[in-house]
């Protein structure tokens, strides 16, 4: 049962199998197991941040969707603080 996809890299295909990398799938699996016991053991915590409103589950699809943004701020606010820290007079040293 092997997946090939025809329609890329055409004419030659590509077997996904193979070729995915899979730190996306590995990462939100992880992220959503991590959000499951923080839910399942800080219900009242997750609902005072999130809301009366969230019943504090997401799906594994709504966590693929959110982890390019979620990783997308964490690369912004390293940046940010490495070039405020490199900046004349704005961080340590110089």
């Amino acid at each position: 049962a092997h997946w090939f996809d025809y329609k890329v890299w055409y004419p030659l295909g590509r077997p996904v199998g193979t070729t995915i990398y899979p730190g996306m799938q590995v990462t939100s699996v992880f992220l959503k197991n991590a959000f499951d016991f923080a839910c399942e053991h800080f219900g009242n915590l997750v609902k005072m941040i999130f809301g009366e409103g969230s019943e504090g589950s997401m799906s594994l699809n709504d966590v693929c969707c959110f982890v390019p943004p979620w990783f997308g701020m964490a690369a912004t606010l390293c940046t940010g603080l490495m070039a405020y820290e490199a900046s004349p007079g704005g961080g340590r040293g110089a």
